[in-house]
């Protein structure tokens, strides 16, 4: 009998196969050298204040390089609900830079910015442009990472963990592009394609024939 999932987890076999799909990928467009993400409670506390606000990941890189590679590294600032929808803004301060001891980094924004710079300049393919695969980053690597309040609350408060690690996994799913159809190769070249479809699951329609 399979163990129940709590909220946002991931079942052991699905994070496992993120993981392997993301070394797999390494190989072809992320030359990049990894440094430890951690995130510490009394980081994550001072972030979410009194508010219990969510906790957002921006990626970033270090100015100086290691072996010839650029190193990635990660900072955390605090996000807030605008309105009643669901878009999240940013705190400017807190912001903390998440190495194994995470450095607060509030009065030096300037440098914060300048590393989430030169990050989305490699992932738009400007820095390291010859490396094998450097056009297609954009469409792999995010800039940043919306924490959820459960997943975070499940490790700091219910386990009581004094830190946490941030690693990276790649799911791959297939996809659907739409577009005019035409037999003749030469009819294809300017087609325009769309995709605004919901993947099923998670949008099914559970009450359906064809779903059953």
């Amino acid at each position: 009998m399979s163990t129940k999932l709590k909220r946002d987890q991931l079942p052991k076999e699905k994070a496992e196969n993120w993981k392997n799909n993301f070394r797999d990928e390494a190989e072809d467009t992320f030359n990049l050298k990894l440094a430890p993400i951690i995130l510490q409670k009394a980081t994550y506390k001072s972030l979410i204040g009194e508010n219990e606000n969510r906790v957002r990941v921006y990626l970033g890189l270090e100015e100086t390089t290691s072996e010839g590679k650029y190193v990635l590294c990660a900072f955390a600032v605090s996000s807030f609900l605008l309105g009643s929808g669901d878009v999240y803004a940013d705190y400017e301060t807190p912001v903390y830079k998440l190495e194994p001891q995470n450095i607060d980094f509030s009065d030096n924004t300037r440098k914060v910015i300048e590393s989430i710079r030169l990050y989305r300049k490699w992932r738009a393919g400007e820095i390291d442009a010859e490396a094998k695969g450097a056009e297609y980053r954009q469409y792999i690597y995010p800039n940043a990472y919306l924490l959820t309040k459960f997943e975070l609350h499940e490790l700091f408060n219910a386990q009581n963990r004094e830190e946490i690690k941030i690693e990276f996994g790649i799911q791959k799913t297939m996809d659907v592009i739409v577009s005019a159809a035409s037999l003749k190769a030469s009819e294809n070249k300017d087609t325009e394609e769309f995709n605004t479809a919901g993947l099923c699951p998670p949008y099914c329609d559970e009450r359906s024939i064809y779903n059953s």
